[in-house]
Order: C-alpha cells, then sequence, then structure tokens
C-alpha cells in the first residue's frame, strides 16, 4: 500500500505501534512484565528510569512507586493488580520502601487510594489501525469506483462486523451506537452518525479508487456513509443498557466480566481499580448477617419514619442489580421528609454510588408535560440506569412519568427530528422532596421510604460513623456491591421462596415478587407495609370529595338529576354545602361564579363513578337538559362483580336454524304479547333481600326510617346489583317497596 504522509505526535504514535521492551539503563529492572499494556514513556516510568527525585537529589521512594502506579492506574489496571505490581516493583528495582514492613500491604493500597481519589487519566489520544493494531496493510482493500452501490456497502458491512470483536459497535433503537466515555469517566450510549460511521469505516478497512495510474487511497465516501446508515439491519449485537456494576441475571448468575453479555444484552465497563470479591454459589446465614451488617454502615444511620422504609430502602439498594432478573417494570422509589436536610438526597446518591460509582442521572420536576416528555427520552436514550427526580415541591404531577414506569419500552419523537425513536425502559427510578403530594396515577406506581429525623435542624446532627459517608461507601463500594449479590443470590440458592403476606402492587407484581423475597429471605420484614399510609395520604382530596358529596347527599335531593348552574345556585344558598367544598373548588368559588361553575363541571365529570365512603357514593351523569349535563348522586356497592367470558358463553348465539327468516316474525319479537309474564321478584332479588350484604342493610334501615328520600336510590343500588345496571331501577321499586311492607 501507498503511504500517506501525515504528522502524528509521539505519544500517538507510541501508542499506535507494537511495543517492544528494551533493555534497561540503571540495571535495576526487574524481567517482569508490567499488568497491562504500556506506552514507551510508561515503560520508562515502570523500569525505573524515571524515578521521582527529592529537593536534595535523594531518590523519593514512594513518589517513585507511586508514578509507577500511575503508570499503570492510568492504562487499566485493576487494584488487585496494581497492589501486586507496586510491591514486585519495590523488590525488583531495589527501593525497598515497604518490602520486609507488617504493614507492606496497607500502604500499597493507601498509594492506590491516592490514585483512585485523583481519577483516571483518560484524556491521552489513541488511534489504532485495524482491530489489533497492527498496520493498514493488513485490511481489506474495498474498491469504490465502477461498482454497484449494494457490492461496495455489502463489503463495508463485512468490514465492519469483523473488527467488531470485542463488540464496539452494537445497535440500539433501530440505529446503530457505540459506547463513548464523557470527561469524567462516565459511559453512555451514542447514536453513531454519519461521521461517527465514516471514522470507523476508515479505521477497519483500506478505501481505494482504481484510476489509470493505479489505485488512488480515498477516504469513504459520503455516498457509502449514507447507505450503511440507513440499513434496516446490521450484524452487531443488540444492547439495552450500559452497568458499572456485576449484575444478576434472570437465571441468578451473576454478570461480571467487563464487555458485552448477550444474555442481558448490557455492557459491563466498570471504573478503574473496581473489585468486587466473588459472590458465593450458595450463601450461608453467616453470610448473610455479614451483608446486612455492612449494607447497614452504609444505610443505616438514616432517620427512617418506621421499619417499613427502612426495608423499602433495602429494596431500593438491590433494584438496579437485579434488575435483569425482574420480567417487568419497576416502581418508584419516593423518598420524602418532612424538611430539607434530613437526608432524602444523601439517601438517593449513596444509593446512586453504589450501584454505578457516580451520582445518578437527574432529572428535574418541569411544570410542563412536553418537557417531562422530553427529559424523559433523553435519559432514556443515552440507556441511563438509574433516574433521579431531585427535590420536588409540591405535587408531582406527571403523566409522561407515570407511563414510564410501567412501560416496557419508551417511544417518543426524537428532538429537532420527524422520527420517533423507541428505546428499553429498564431504569431505577428516585423522587426525593418535601412532603411530596402525588397527583393522578403515580400513588399506585411508587413505593415510600419516609425519613424523619424529629429535630427542628436534622441537617447539624452529628456522631455519624462515617462522617464523609459518599467517599466511604465510594472507597468501599466493591464489598457493598458483593454483599448486595449475596442477598440475591441467596434468595436464588433457596430456590426463591415466595415472601408471606406481600402486599399487592398492581402491574410491578413481577418487582414485587422478586425483590420483596430477597428482603424478606434476608430477615428483613415490612417491606411495602407502609402502602396504605402512602395511599392515604396521595388521596387527601378523595376525603375532602367524600365530604362534600355526603353534605350533598344530605343537604339536598340528591338522587333528583340537576345541571352544574342549578347545583351552584344551591351551594350559593347553603352554608354547610359551601363549606364542605374541596379546597381546589372552595378557592374558585370566593374567586369568580363564572370560574367556578366551568372548574365544578369538570371536577364532576373527572370523578364520576368513583365510589366514596362504606356506602359507596358516587357521581353519575344522568342525561342533558337543553344541552345541560345533569349530574345526581347514587349509593352502590363498593365490591366489584367479575363478569367472565365463561359466564356469559351461549353455544347457540350467532347460529341461525336453516330456514329460519333471518328477521324473524311476530312470536319470536321481545313486543308480542305471548312473551307477557306476570310480575314476580327475579332470584337474585330475592336472595339479596334475604341475606343483605352491609351496605344494604344500613340503606334498607335508611328506607324504614325515611322511605321518601331512600326509596328510588335504594332502588338503584339494587338495580345495579341484580341486573347490572342502575337504569332498571323502576323494575325494583315495586318489590323493594313491597318487601319494606312486610317487613316493617
Amino acid at each position: 500500500m501507498r503511504s500517506v504522509r501525515r504528522a502524528w505526535d509521539p505519544e500517538v504514535i507510541d501508542q499506535a505501534i507494537p511495543h517492544l521492551t528494551g533493555p534497561t539503563h540503571n540495571g535495576l529492572a526487574s524481567a517482569g512484565g508490567p499488568p497491562v499494556e504500556l506506552g514507551r514513556e510508561a515503560l520508562r516510568v515502570w523500569h525505573g528510569e524515571k524515578p521521582k527525585i527529592k529537593h536534595d537529589g535523594q531518590l523519593d521512594r514512594s513518589g517513585s512507586l507511586l508514578k509507577i502506579g500511575r503508570a499503570i492506574f492510568d492504562a487499566g489496571a485493576t487494584r488487585p493488580a496494581i497492589v501486586a505490581a507496586l510491591a514486585e516493583r519495590d523488590e525488583a528495582l531495589g527501593w525497598r520502601k515497604y518490602v520486609g514492613r507488617g504493614d507492606a500491604e496497607q500502604r500499597y493500597n493507601e498509594l492506590v487510594d491516592e490514585l483512585e481519589r485523583n481519577g483516571r487519566n483518560t484524556q491521552q489520544v489513541r488511534v489504532t489501525f485495524g482491530t489489533n493494531g497492527s498496520g493498514r496493510d493488513q485490511l481489506p482493500k474495498i474498491v469504490v469506483n465502477n461498482r454497484q452501490l449494494p457490492d461496495v456497502t455489502a463489503e463495508a458491512i463485512e468490514a465492519l462486523a469483523a473488527s467488531n470483536h470485542p463488540p464496539e459497535i452494537f445497535v440500539r433503537a433501530g440505529r446503530p451506537v457505540r459506547v463513548r466515555e464523557d470527561e469524567n469517566g462516565v459511559p453512555e450510549i451514542q447514536a453513531m452518525e454519519d461521521p461517527h460511521i465514516k471514522g470507523r469505516l476508515a479505521r477497519v478497512a483500506n478505501f481505494v479508487r482504481n484510476t489509470d495510474k493505479g489505485e488512488t487511497e480515498v477516504i469513504p465516501p459520503d455516498w457509502l456513509v449514507k447507505d450503511v446508515g440507513q440499513l434496516p439491519w446490521w450484524p452487531f449485537p443488540a444492547l439495552e443498557a450500559v452497568v458499572e456494576a456485576p449484575i444478576m441475571r434472570p437465571d441468578g448468575t451473576i454478570f461480571g466480566t467487563p464487555g458485552y453479555d448477550p444474555t442481558t444484552r448490557l455492557y459491563y465497563r466498570p471504573v478503574g481499580g473496581f473489585h468486587v470479591p466473588p459472590i458465593p454459589t450458595a450463601p450461608t446465614e453467616s453470610d448473610t448477617r455479614t451483608a446486612i451488617s455492612l449494607l447497614d454502615e452504609a444505610v443505616g444511620e438514616f432517620p427512617y419514619e418506621d421499619g417499613a422504609s427502612a426495608a423499602n430502602a433495602l429494596a431500593l439498594m438491590l433494584t438496579p442489580l437485579v434488575r435483569q432478573a425482574v420480567n417487568g417494570p419497576v416502581p418508584l422509589a419516593l423518598i420524602d421528609k418532612p424538611q430539607a436536610g434530613t437526608g432524602g438526597s444523601l439517601l438517593a446518591e449513596t444509593i446512586a454510588v453504589i450501584s454505578s460509582g457516580h451520582t445518578a442521572e437527574m432529572l428535574g420536576a418541569p411544570r410542563d408535560e412536553e418537557e417531562w416528555r422530553k427529559q424523559i427520552t433523553a435519559k432514556l436514550s443515552t440507556g441511563a440506569t438509574m433516574i433521579t427526580v431531585d427535590n420536588v415541591e409540591g405535587a408531582l404531577y406527571a403523566p409522561s412519568l407515570a407511563r414510564a414506569l410501567t412501560a416496557r419500552t419508551w417511544t417518543d419523537r426524537v428532538l429537532g427530528r420527524s422520527e420517533t425513536v423507541t428505546v428499553s425502559q429498564r431504569a431505577t427510578w428516585i423522587a426525593t422532596g418535601n412532603n411530596i403530594q402525588l397527583r393522578g396515577d403515580l400513588p399506585r406506581r411508587c413505593y415510600w421510604i419516609r425519613l424523619d429525623a424529629r429535630e427542628s435542624r436534622p441537617w447539624q446532627r452529628e456522631n455519624f460513623k462515617h462522617p464523609n459517608l459518599l467517599g466511604w461507601v465510594t472507597q468501599n463500594r466493591g464489598q457493598l456491591i458483593h454483599a448486595l449479590l449475596t442477598l440475591a443470590r441467596a434468595w436464588f440458592a433457596a430456590d426463591k421462596p415466595k415472601a408471606p403476606n406481600l402486599p399487592r402492587l398492581g402491574s410491578f407484581e413481577a418487582w414485587t415478587e422478586t425483590v420483596g423475597g430477597m428482603v424478606a429471605f434476608a430477615g428483613i420484614p415490612d417491606f411495602l407495609g407502609n402502602l396504605a399510609e402512602l395511599y392515604d395520604k396521595a388521596d387527601a382530596g378523595g376525603v375532602e370529595w367524600e365530604g362534600f358529596l355526603q353534605t350533598w347527599w344530605e343537604e339536598l335531593n340528591a338522587d333528583k338529576p340537576t345541571t352544574v348552574a342549578d347545583l351552584t345556585k344551591a351551594i350559593a344558598d347553603h352554608d354547610a354545602l359551601r363549606a364542605a367544598l374541596p379546597g381546589d373548588l372552595a378557592e374558585a368559588f370566593d374567586k369568580s361564579a363564572g370560574s367556578f361553575s366551568r372548574k365544578l363541571g369538570t371536577a364532576l365529570a373527572k370523578r364520576a363513578g368513583t365510589r366514596y365512603g362504606e356506602d359507596g357514593l358516587h357521581i353519575v351523569r344522568a342525561g342533558e337538559f337543553r344541552r345541560a349535563v345533569r349530574w345526581k348522586l347514587e349509593l352502590g356497592p363498593t365490591e366489584c362483580e367479575f363478569v367472565s367470558l365463561v359466564s356469559l358463553y351461549n353455544p347457540s348465539a350467532g347460529k341461525i336454524p336453516r330456514g329460519k327468516n333471518i328477521e324473524g316474525d311476530g312470536t319470536d319479537s321481545t313486543n308480542s304479547q305471548t312473551h307477557t309474564q306476570a310480575a314476580k321478584p327475579p332470584d337474585g332479588l330475592v336472595k339479596l333481600l334475604e341475606d343483605p350484604p352491609g351496605w344494604l342493610a344500613r340503606q334498607l334501615a335508611e328506607c324504614r326510617k325515611n322511605s321518601k328520600r331512600w326509596l328510588n336510590p335504594t332502588s338503584s343500588a339494587i338495580a345495579a346489583e341484580v341486573y347490572g345496571t342502575a337504569a332498571r331501577w323502576e323494575e325494583v321499586k315495586p318489590h323493594l317497596k313491597a318487601y319494606l311492607e312486610d317487613r316493617p
């Protein structure tokens, strides 16, 4: 191949060409090689050629060891490898700073601690030719002129696939993507645009153009790049997310090898120096106690209001690590507290650092629903595995968030483009705030971690075991991950026993059984034990509406249909009704009669059919009068009557006998006099009145006291129970009246 003149930085050249270990110049180098591949300058540091010298000209042995550690740390060596290498170099180079000392291993580990505190230097430019750093003459040659487009594209795809071992290009949301790191070393998924594809093609193949003078090297042409990017299929593995800690597969095995896992479709990229001890296949009770004790050091000193909140905190810690073992969505963890400074944000940050090594993806709590949708799409598109909605102020109402929590995939329009994207939704969600009020569908999609320090200035609390909690968590992250996976593995090893008396959390049954089973098996009780309190807190508006409807029922003839305008006048005339108005309606009533009427009509329509109180008091739409909707109240059962398809099945339905007139004759008409039967109460009505349930017994007692007021609504309630519709109340009324007369 003809070479192309270009200027390279010496450091880049060092990385681009094979490295040969040359002889040392001070005679102190060991024959042992470094644990990772090093560049030329880093190799000189490894061999002791560039030690650190003190101001007096003496050798700084500790500083020189730290310099060697920095060289291999930046090259990607793990903590155990660095510790072992420092011990070997200290002996081989004759420095003997810590050799022979009882605390030698501790001293070497302290050097690694300093390296990790300062972070890994990832800013060096790496340029490779092909998949193994070999010369370009070993790459495939692709001729780009005087050929059909499909043939050129096929060879380009073949070159990309051949060089994709181990995988670096993936497919996600129907597009080729790659995994990249930001300036802080945090990995993220990035869609490969045309410039990325062009650069990758140029590194995996030699593109040439045939001319009369021979072959001319060219860069991949734009028409080829666009065709590669618009293909309907690529021979690259599917990627769901990038994780930074070992995770549990659906079968209970641990995926802890850096790189791609085809079973879970995850890419594991740990931070430098991160190490998790081996997870026991069948953890013992002693292993479980040790794990709980360590985890308690991390989150045990937060002021949980009750045991359920502490158990739910453990569930939140487990969730991101066992997410792939949960076949379904996971609810949002609501970390709630009465005032600032209690530790809600710190708890969320601590759990995020344990699972990923850094804080979670932060999401604001915008007022605009469109902004909610955009932020969720942006976070999920980059493969975020943990998302925190931080410092929620007031009410949390977000239909897009509610939709995301129960979705397995998320589809939305790409910002700035007339196209949509569909990505997997496997994130763990957290929301923090002070006395958060949940609205809409969010209450039933959350679980509660309530903190309460019971102090006026909780941020001034002292005497913590680990004052710098995040620093301790970062330093012991590998052990904390080991503890969590030990709890998870113990549950799998015991054949996944189901926890007793698990509360039901609709749409999240898989998460409840899996994570709840792990928490219970670890000996921590009361998982989700505060759900009822959470629902009561979220349903504060329901209590107000129950009181308003009850007052409406008592003050007015509520079973008589009325328009919003008439109801507004009645509210103005009745002090008790006005005093019972829910807060938002009371505020609107004081401002303007017109706006109040509109808001009242909207509120009635929104709450129609919702049962309130033990008697099932509910709003019913009762037709229209002069184009104005009319409303009334009804009493009804609060228990649901389930109707199955099997109970409805009629084998003769839809079958027309031969010779039968399709339209039927007079004798088959429901209007025929031949069908007239003596009126008698249906069996269902008789049985219901003979053994009335609690709600009906109370209404019958009211009927006996005041038949004029209660006869019609009670007939409606019975009709709904017997016939499935309150519209047949007039059929029930005479039977009910006769029943009351016979049994006063």
